[in-house]
């Protein structure tokens, strides 16, 4: 009998690895190299390890660690108890963690010392130290080293929830979006077969496994066999150039920022370039920009779209597509449907401008103890994407703007409250807002246009100044515009979107 979606999580595709090929390497990172034989019997010791403390279904597992295996093995060991993981993101400033881990409420946090002053101010239950790179010696290698007690596991159903991401919500707190160990399984499953993986696929990992790209990519190795190649967090550029070449990568998902330079570095060596595929951007009317790495490097470039609560990418774009039609986001993955909906949950006929929306087996469970916004996003059985387009009559998808007014840096999504809020606190500023202004590296910067009162003086530099150590360094303004006053409309809701439209000169850079 065939499986049903539901049937599958994390643990059967790392259960399937180790039983078919346990001698396959799984993971690199650094000096250390795990076949999937080993990864699974860390993850199986570190599961009991956390039944021993008191840790079981339902329990929140914060984990603020660098990518590598030690943040791999800590995702599946809880899973394979029925823990929930949340996945905190370095970047946030201690105040953002500390209302995340209020929200959460973890047992238990995994964190990098250079992590640790982030939890300054929360509450996050017992933190347990983990080495950045391999420590022979070191407390967690003993953890996941050491065989435990046995003890009985709990049973699961495999569409329990595995893990929590944070992401901007319209009232400029994050909402922790619940995903099941199915969906992320399945997104991987999809993911796999939309790029033709096989298991000799070896991933260059760089995006952060707290962004749900890096953990789609990675869930899409243990989905085929691949291994995953993970880059230090101190890497510059040119160590991960070389670390691809070194490991011949054959797949990545690079932003921009990373994988341009190595056009100045010899990315072609000895006739070689171990990458095959690329995916990049999607629907932003730039394609002509990954031209050099589809022609010169002779590397495969696909596009797509995606969120965090539809476990990363739902839609594909090859390159020859994505140059006829520039501003397409391609077509629904195997796993998801894609459809336009009203604000009445009617769909809407090919052309006819609306909101995205999606559903499949990859779509969130809901916000954690978000009621009234799980209900809004999910209410009409689709995942209100909460982005505007529009779709053709071949199911193209195509992205016209974003209805939440999130502004999305370089995968990051910033809300614009977020960003007023801290110069509200400013006694120079009489007014000010921000939007997402067109970046090439980050695809949008933050951009702030600032009023200031009577007789009163502040330089870009010192606004800087005062948003370090706030709020997360993604979400300060690069831009800022001082102006004599804000548009309006008549209730005093700012016109964003005319802020949007004025132009960004270099002279206004922050």
């Amino acid at each position: 009998m065939p499986m049903h979606p539901r049937d599958f999580s994390l643990e059967t595709l790392l259960r399937a690895c180790a039983t078919q090929h346990a001698q396959r390497e799984a993971t690199v990172d650094g000096t250390q190299r795990l076949t999937y034989g080993e990864l699974d019997r860390r993850v199986g010791h570190l599961a009991h390890w956390l039944l021993a403390k008191g840790i079981g279904p339902g329990d929140r597992i914060a984990i603020l660690l660098t990518d590598g295996a030690p943040y791999l093995t800590t995702l599946l060991a809880a899973a394979r108890i029925g823990a929930i993981s949340v996945l905190l993101n370095w970047r946030l400033a201690p105040g953002e963690i500390a209302w995340i881990c209020s929200n959460a409420e973890p047992a238990m946090t995994f964190a990098n010392p250079r992590f640790t002053h982030l939890l300054a101010e929360a509450e996050a239950g017992e933190v347990i130290e983990v080495d950045e790179r391999h420590d022979p010696q070191g407390a967690f290698e003993t953890m996941v080293t050491t065989p435990q007690a046995p003890l009985t596991m709990p049973e699961l159903a495999p569409e329990r929830p595995v893990y929590m991401m944070y992401t901007s919500g319209t009232t400029g707190r994050p909402k922790g979006c619940l995903q099941a160990g199915s969906a992320v399984a399945s997104s991987a499953l999809g993911f796999c077969v939309r790029r033709g993986f096989t298991r000799e696929e070896r991933l260059l990992s760089v995006n952060p496994l707290f962004h749900v790209v890096g953990m789609q990519q990675v869930a899409a190795m243990l989905a085929c066999g691949g291994t995953s190649v993970f880059a230090g967090r101190d890497d510059d550029n040119a160590a991960i150039l070389d670390l691809l070449h070194r490991e011949s990568c054959t797949t990545t998902s690079a932003f921009p920022t990373i994988s341009f330079p190595w056009v100045a570095m010899e990315p072609i060596r000895n006739g070689v370039m171990p990458l095959t595929n690329y995916t990049g951007g999607a629907g932003m009317g730039r394609p002509q920009m990954y031209e050099f790495i589809e022609k010169d490097w002779d590397v495969r470039v696909v596009g797509g779209y995606g969120q965090t609560e539809v476990c990363g990418f739902a839609t594909f774009i090859d390159y020859p597509d994505m140059l006829e039609h520039p501003r397409s986001i391609g077509w629904a993955m195997p796993h998801v449907e894609m459809t336009v909906l009203d604000p009445e949950g009617n769909h809407l006929p090919p052309g006819e401008e609306g909101e995205l929306c999606l559903r499949g087996p990859s779509v969130m469970l809901g916000y954690w103890r978000n009621a009234e916004a799980s209900e809004a996003a999910l209410g009409h059985g689709w995942l209100r994407t909460g982005d505007l387009g529009t779709m053709d009559e071949r199911g193209l998808g195509y992205l016209l703007g974003r209805a939440k007014e999130l502004i999305k840096t370089g995968g990051e999504n910033v809300y614009p409250a977020e960003v007023d809020a801290i110069f509200a606190t400013m006694p120079e500023v009489a007014d000010a807002g921000c939007c997402g202004v067109p970046d090439k590296q980050w695809g949008e910067a933050v951009k702030a246009f600032v009023v200031l009162k009577p007789g009163m003086e502040l330089t870009r530099e010192e606004i800087t100044a005062r948003f370090k150590g706030q709020i997360a360094g993604y979400k300060r303004p690069r831009y800022i515009e001082f102006v004599d006053q804000l548009p309006r409309d008549p209730i005093g809701k700012l016109l964003r979107r005319e802020l949007s439209a004025r132009p960004v000169s270099p002279d206004q850079a922050a």
